[in-house]
């Protein structure tokens, strides 16, 4: 498992809820509503529900057919020199059946691997949450591969306290209602993710979410035994405010954004940022005999860039008539195209993009916050224009010729 950490589609899980039938069992998962539900499962995530989170992995020993001139195929363990187990596969057992009597596979690992059941690094969490009044909620997908819980923290936010430290932009931000604040427990069985506390949010006007990356990563635990398997779980209460602390800030830096200039030109060359950061792809282009650009097709997120900075009060942007040509609004096209993944049409072709899985989703905002809160520092408080910042980038019309 390298540095870089993924997650993927969520299912909700709580109390009084409808349930799914879980693929090829006679099981039930229960769905439950929660306070990031607008965000997490817009874009037609919602489909992509799959099964419970509260369940035992089972560690099972890796075989191996070989074949031996005499006694034909054999079956052997996989083991290292000293004839102990060196691979290992788990499951969920929660899909067994007949055509998978071990449950659902979720990953191979060395013997070092520790997988650690959810609720083991999920319930102090949700204690914590009890504790101080947080709508909290977890999720699993994949057939149970990944997991995440998230908590609502907004109403532990200090707003007064994070703004007197704060001198980004355009001041006097009051509407502390305008978002919802929360931090996101991630975690894996099938190596793709560490266990990770991370801030996010979610602006209530348009429901875009926000995931603050690394600079707002509390922990980061890789799954072994001695890492994993010895961690103090219920000693983070102590550690979680300063996610809450780091969510609201990096909240505020998204504000600052408002204060920054962007024109028609800045606008293309963000669009070129964008795609050598891979938040938009370029459209396919067809040429005629003498190479002239005949039609642009596809091109999805590139052509919502271009809707969305034309139409600013789409409902997935949704500024106000001051902030638009701002990084602000730039940013709110980006988060909402992620987030909401609309549908694209010039009145004949119609566009509707694929579905991000959760691993794009939490990423591809972490991008967007970290470039464009990145850019909005270094005007705001280092005194480089944006302008400057960009002034050897190439506008994307220059890129698709």
């Amino acid at each position: 498992m390298d540095n870089e950490y993924n997650d993927d589609i969520p299912v909700w899980v709580g109390a009084d809820a409808p349930t799914v039938t879980i693929e090829g069992t006679n099981e039930t998962a229960v769905q439950a509503t929660g306070p990031f539900d607008s965000m997490l499962y817009a874009g037609g995530r919602k489909e992509k529900a799959a099964a419970d989170w509260d369940f035992q992995p089972v560690r099972k020993p890796a075989f191996v057919m070989h074949t031996e001139e005499a006694a034909g195929a054999t079956i052997a363990r996989v083991n290292n020199a000293d004839g102990e187990p060196s691979a290992y596969h788990i499951f969920n057992p929660t899909y067994a059946g007949e055509k998978r009597p071990a449950g659902a596979y979720l990953g191979t690992f060395s013997a070092a691997y520790y997988p650690m059941p959810y609720g083991k690094g999920f319930r102090p969490i949700l204690d914590i949450a009890k504790e101080q009044g947080w709508p909290a909620q977890v999720v699993a997908w994949n057939e149970g591969k990944q997991a995440a819980c998230y908590c609502d923290v907004t109403s532990s936010v200090d707003w007064d306290d994070i703004q007197v430290s704060q001198n980004w932009g355009r001041q006097g931000f009051a509407k502390v209602g305008d978002y919802r604040v929360g931090i996101v427990i991630h975690n894996s069985l099938d190596g793709s993710s560490a266990y990770k506390v991370q801030a996010m949010a979610q602006r209530l006007a348009c429901t875009n979410g926000m995931v603050m990356g690394d600079k707002a990563t509390l922990i980061s635990l890789r799954h072994t035994n001695g890492v994993l398997g010895n961690f103090d779980f219920k000693g983070l209460a102590d550690k979680i405010g300063q996610v809450i602390q780091s969510a609201a800030t990096e909240i505020l830096l998204a504000e600052s954004m408002r204060g920054v200039e962007v024109t028609t030109e800045t606008f293309e060359k963000l669009m070129t940022i964008c795609e050598r950061k891979g938040l938009i792809t370029k459209p396919t282009v067809k040429r005629n005999d003498e190479g002239g650009i005949v039609s642009l097709g596809r091109g999805h997120m590139w052509r919502l860039m271009g809707q969305g900075w034309t139409q600013p009060h789409s409902d997935w942007v949704s500024v106000s008539e001051e902030d638009t040509g701002t990084l602000y609004h730039v940013y709110n096209i980006l988060t909402g195209a992620i987030t909401h993944k609309p549908v694209w049409s010039d009145g004949t072709a119609v566009l509707k993009g694929g579905t991000l899985n959760f691993n794009s989703f939490n990423d591809k905002l972490a991008t967007v916050h970290k470039v464009l809160g990145d850019m909005a520092t270094k005007e705001l408080g280092q005194g480089q224009a944006l302008s400057d910042q960009l002034e050897s980038v190439p506008m994307f019309s220059q890129v698709i010729r």
